[in-house]
């Protein structure tokens, strides 16, 4: 058997580490600009008749919930062009919160065929979904993925826009907080260019040093 070496590991653990740490800052993007593909490539393929195998159900559903008033030939193009238009606002970004909006509506009309086609969305015998069922049920995957562009549109990391101290991730401190012994107490303007102070040498005010505010032993 093959001898496990640990210092192997421990040389591939910051290259796979760096890798993960750079995909990280761009996962977001890669989530919105796959589902963007997705929706881009499902809404081109309704624009040619019969090209879907999801065509005649996604019809069927907004023909119910369109009160019969939308036109059978004009349901299929009306779909086309609208997951057509929201994967060309996934990958590119313009109109994101817009874009937003629609995808989610949009998945509200297609799991409410769960609902108003039962007979071809469910096994009436064991209650599980059918093939079409589970053509609409994974779009849970689709939902979660813009969910989390969503937090990021609406909600910026630190170092997202709107955020003009990208260096403030911790409360700060004030001169009466409780400390240990061995903390410094900050003041309670604390540096917000850097978290070494000013001048970039770790000390504070003027005339205030680290070992001025040392806690007493």
């Amino acid at each position: 058997m093959p001898v496990s070496r640990p210092g192997r590991h421990r040389k591939c653990a910051p290259v796979v580490g760096g890798a993960l740490g750079r995909y990280r800052r761009h996962s977001t993007t890669v989530l919105r600009v796959s589902v963007g593909l997705v929706f881009l490539w499902f809404g081109v393929m309704k624009f040619v008749p019969g090209a879907s195998p999801a065509e005649d159900v996604a019809t069927r559903t907004m023909d119910v919930l369109a009160f019969g008033l939308v036109p059978p030939e004009a349901t299929r193009p009306l779909l086309a062009l609208l997951e057509t238009v929201i994967g060309l606002g996934l990958v590119s970004g313009v109109l994101l919160r817009v874009t937003l909006a629609a995808f989610f509506v949009h998945m509200v009309g297609v799991f409410s065929a769960l609902l108003v086609l039962p007979g071809e969305m469910w096994n009436g015998q064991t209650g599980t979904p059918t093939l079409e069922g589970q053509y609409i049920i994974k779009n849970v995957v689709l939902i979660a993925a813009c969910l989390a562009v969503a937090a990021e549109e609406v909600l910026p990391g630190p170092a997202g826009p709107g955020n003009s101290a990208p260096y403030e991730t911790e409360p700060r401190y004030r001169e009466d907080t409780p400390y240990r012994e061995g903390v410094y107490r900050q003041p309670e303007t604390a540096f917000r260019s850097h978290p070494r102070g000013p001048d970039g040498s770790g000390r504070g005010p003027a005339g205030s040093s680290p070992e001025s505010r040392a806690a007493p032993r």
